[in-house]
């Protein structure tokens, strides 16, 4: 048992965990600042649906390997599912276990909440459909964890509240570019893979000069949202911290994919994802992004193995 459930922690790769955490955090500040409230003190409610989404990323990933064991066999041989290591039907097991639970606990706090985590499941099946075509992959991607933001929002209404397409609007202008470029960033590590596995990403179609474009642009607008957000505080000059931190966090990206140090890069991409989501609203929640910043960072010296 003890080492069935290793293999499992293992195989949720828990620093992934923090971005979805992260966008039902922001989802929370969306409704928050909607309803001219301050952030804190947090909810019991609130924390709660933080957690969930926390555990719904690990929940997921088990499905997640056994859909991707083919080309995780070029690009990541040691995963527990890979190496058999971790049985899939306990594995799937737990993790239905956990979803329903998931599911239970947030109806129980409002039922609106449901719609979104069906619609995110449902994205994240489409996801693993469209992986064959690029920029559509990534983008249905974005928009399967941008839904945790939604969730949070329908969470703390207890409802739907209209107008209905204006929360899908600031969802898709706060949330979705930045997971964007991270699906996006997460393809440089598994070129031969994909390709092996028939897998067409910016990386595996076109030349290399095409995707580093792309992940330059994409970094360059997130580091334009804080610079302008950092600007809307004038004399608070400690908050220019927080576009210097994703600057940085880009820029270091950047050099270990020239470098080709993926294993490096991927907690570089984990970490500038929940910077740039915390871009609109660190003036309240920058205690979370340090403290996920660092938790992803230790938790990297777990996972130490690049072909995990």
């Amino acid at each position: 048992m003890l080492r069935f459930l290793y293999y499992y922690f293992r195989s949720m790769r828990l620093y992934y965990g923090f971005v979805t955490a992260t966008t039902v955090l922001v989802g929370l500040c969306i409704a928050r600042f909607a309803n001219d409230e301050p952030f804190f003190p947090m909810t019991a409610q609130e924390i709660t649906m933080i957690a969930l989404g926390f555990l719904a990323w690990g929940a997921n990933q088990i499905f997640s390997d056994w859909c991707d064991r083919k080309e995780d066999a070029i690009n990541a041989p040691h995963r527990p599912m890979v190496t058999g290591a971790l049985a899939p039907r306990p594995a799937f097991a737990l993790s239905a276990a956990i979803l329903i639970v998931i599911a239970g606990t947030s109806a129980w706090m409002s039922f609106w909440t449901i719609p979104f985590l069906i619609l995110g499941g449902c994205l994240n099946i489409l996801y693993s459909r469209l992986k064959r075509v690029p920029v559509l992959n990534c983008l249905v991607y974005a928009a399967s964890i941008s839904c945790c933001a939604l969730y949070a929002i329908a969470g703390v209404y207890g409802e739907w509240e209209r107008p209905y397409w204006s929360w899908f609007l600031i969802v898709a202008i706060m949330v979705l570019p930045q997971h964007f470029l991270m699906c996006h960033n997460s393809y440089y590590k598994d070129i031969a893979g994909d390709r092996a596995a028939g897998v067409r990403t910016l990386q595996t179609v076109f030349p290399s000069v095409v995707s580093k474009a792309v992940t330059l642009l994409l970094a360059l607008l997130a580091v334009a949202m804080s610079c302008i957000v950092a600007l809307g505080f004038g004399e608070s000059y400690w908050v220019f911290l927080q576009p210097l931190a994703v600057a940085v966090l880009a820029a270091v990206h950047f050099i270990c994919i020239q470098k080709r140090n993926y294993h490096a890069a991927t907690c570089l991409n984990c970490q500038l994802c929940v910077a740039s989501l915390h871009a609109f609203w660190f003036y309240d929640t920058w205690p979370f992004e340090i403290a996920s910043l660092v938790a992803i960072q230790l938790l990297f010296l777990w996972y130490n193995d690049e072909k995990e």
